[in-house]
């Protein structure tokens, strides 16, 4: 009964050794995210938005890799990803600085649009939107926009336009709301959480009428990562073989657009 009783254990805990040993297999991504859209941002105190549902469907659709999300901000991202802090950055545009860096690009993930907004006892009619540079803007420090040709410099971005940058999108509502810029630059799925959650939202702020920028969102990954953008796309397609990428942004992103 002993002999037995042993070769329980024994075998009982070669079984357990292996299950965790299997999870060391997998290879850390580490995954840059930062305040933007409804892609990473701070609910209840607590990050939450797409780019971390996301990583939890990549980490479930295979056992090669485990992805990890790490904090970072829209003006610290280059030099993290650079630095090898981070191995890619969920979710960016080719557009937005990425020109001669090291870096390899994903298939597009998802799209976004940039809305113009202000005040609604302000506008007049669609055409207040036609000459917006003649107003005071705000904007997020480190963002790109498509209406100064992408430049984020804030000292050139100063000289060009009237503009405010801040550290979100929170303030850059909040400071149209308070009157201290007339236009903000805010995209469509931050807006689209603030209808959700703030009752008279369509009765402070109107939007223009078209969006100023669309554009698809990808996965910018740095020519030193453990992973390829090849392996990347695959597991992606994998995802949106069993149509697991669009439903996760509409429960974040409702796409209020004019």
């Amino acid at each position: 009964m002993d002999r037995l009783l042993f070769h329980f254990l024994c075998v009982a805990a070669i079984v357990f050794a292996a299950q965790p040993a299997q999870a060391q297999y997998r290879t850390n991504v580490m995954v840059g995210v930062y305040e933007y859209s409804v892609i990473h941002f701070y609910q209840d105190g607590a990050q939450a938005g797409f780019a971390h549902d996301l990583l939890d469907r990549l980490n479930r659709v295979q056992d090669n890799f485990k992805f990890v999300a790490v904090e970072t901000s829209s003006r610290r991202r280059y030099q993290d990803l650079a630095a090898g802090n981070v191995d890619m950055i969920l979710l960016e545009n080719p557009n937005w600085n990425w020109s001669g860096r090291a870096v390899g690009f994903s298939k597009p993930i998802v799209h976004e649009s940039d809305l113009l907004v202000a005040r609604r006892e302000n506008v007049y009619g669609p055409r207040y939107f036609q000459d917006i540079l003649e107003y005071s803007l705000a904007g997020v420090l480190g963002f790109h926009y498509r209406l100064v040709n992408f430049v984020d410099d804030p000292q050139e971005l100063e000289r060009i336009l009237n503009i405010s940058l801040l550290y979100n999108e929170e303030e850059v509502l909040e400071a149209v709301i308070r009157k201290d810029a007339d236009v903000g630059i805010l995209s469509a799925g931050f807006m689209s959480q603030k209808f959700r959650q703030v009752r008279d939202m369509g009765e402070k702020i109107a939007i223009g009428p078209q969006a100023e920028n669309s554009y698809p969102l990808v996965a910018v990954i740095s020519h030193n990562a453990p992973i390829t953008v090849a392996h990347f796309d695959g597991y992606l397609d994998d995802l949106r073989a069993e149509n697991q990428i669009a439903p996760l942004w509409s429960r974040w992103h409702r796409g209020i657009l004019p």
